[in-house]
């Protein structure tokens, strides 16, 4: 009988540990500001391809990429947890003051953990 509440003490304890996260975030981000001319452009749409050596263009399907985010009011927006690798960013948004009204833009970067774990600069997009 002792033997058993021996082997039941390993057993007790071990379903006692927190469950191990699925996925570990990642102590890197991107920031932008979407910028058209020296106009901020709110509420646009900015697409992430991850691991892209070449432009995916402005003609994809949402779908084709793996993350996007929004830019608030400010006209600024971030989004954490990027993957190391090359990443294309691109931008839709809507300006009012110039015409063509819909604008959009593109930026290639970088991000690795030891060297460049975040990103804060100004994407610029135009007609």
């Amino acid at each position: 009988m002792n033997r058993f509440f021996l082997l039941l003490i390993p057993v007790a304890f071990a379903q006692c540990r927190p469950a191990i996260p699925e996925e570990v975030p990642l102590p890197t981000k991107i920031c932008v500001r979407t910028q058209h001319h020296t106009v901020p452009i709110p509420n646009a749409i900015v697409y992430l391809k991850y691991n892209a050596d070449s432009f995916p263009g402005y003609d994809q399907t949402p779908s084709y990429f793996d993350a996007s985010f929004y830019t608030g009011a400010d006209a600024r927006g971030c989004i954490e947890s990027v993957p190391e690798g090359k990443h294309w960013l691109v931008a839709f948004g809507y300006d009012s003051l110039y015409f063509p009204h819909y604008v959009y833009g593109s930026l290639n970067t970088e991000i690795s953990l030891k060297y460049k774990p975040e990103l804060d600069t100004i994407l610029y997009i135009s007609e």
